[in-house]
């Protein structure tokens, strides 16, 4: 089989800033899948299909070298989730792309199609009736229009991913569950529990 070119502006940012509490405070990318890692497998399926990649992460950012990708941090940890998305749009466009495509750090099955399905932007993910805000695409310039809003913002419940989505007024992208949702992300122990079933499923086929 082979791949069409990645589209020649469009960045991936895989957001790993969550602090994975109901995991116990760990780097939820970083965890075992199969023989690699959760970040492994979202790698294999996306980078051949975007033109550069960035890891948004704080603290340590050295847990990511092996990867050898940027490591982003939030400006201000204080505005959750969005953070990442804004210093994705910054690091974006001084790269030299268009559009930022992006994904939680957890969700290891999303489908090789992601990138291609979301340009160009502005578009949302959704699967069983349900939006996923954060797998998302975004031009850069609206990376003004975000620390703008975020800064006229007090309170987590005012800094939703949601809210700002609404003012782009994204268009839905449905993508099918054949047979799981390929936007589930591993939020509990036994989420990861199935994640590895899966994953080891995957891997029983693909042999």
């Amino acid at each position: 089989m082979t791949h069409s070119s990645p589209p020649s502006r469009v960045a991936a940012v895989i957001l790993a800033g969550g602090k994975g509490m109901r995991m116990g405070g760990c780097d939820k990318p970083l965890l075992p899948l199969n023989t690699r890692t959760v970040l492994d497998t979202v790698l294999d399926t996306i980078a051949p299909h975007c033109a550069a990649l960035a890891i948004s992460a704080n603290g340590d950012a050295t847990r990511y070298a092996p990867w050898g990708l940027p490591v982003l941090p939030d400006a201000n940890t204080a505005y959750g989730p969005l953070a990442g998305v804004l210093a994705g749009l910054y690091w974006a466009r001084d790269v030299g792309m268009d559009t930022v495509v992006t994904l939680p750090g957890d969700t290891p099955f999303v489908p090789p199609t992601l990138i291609s399905a979301l340009s160009p932007p502005t578009k949302v993910a959704a699967s069983n009736g349900q939006r996923h805000h954060l797998v998302a695409s975004w031009p850069v310039s609206c990376a003004e229009a975000l620390q703008d809003w975020l800064s006229a913002t007090h309170t987590d419940s005012q800094r939703r991913v949601r809210l700002f989505a609404d003012t782009l007024n994204l268009q839905e992208v449905a993508f099918p569950c054949l047979p799981h949702d390929p936007f589930f992300n591993i939020n509990t122990p036994e989420d990861y529990a199935t994640a590895q079933n899966r994953a080891r499923e995957r891997h029983a086929h693909a042999r």
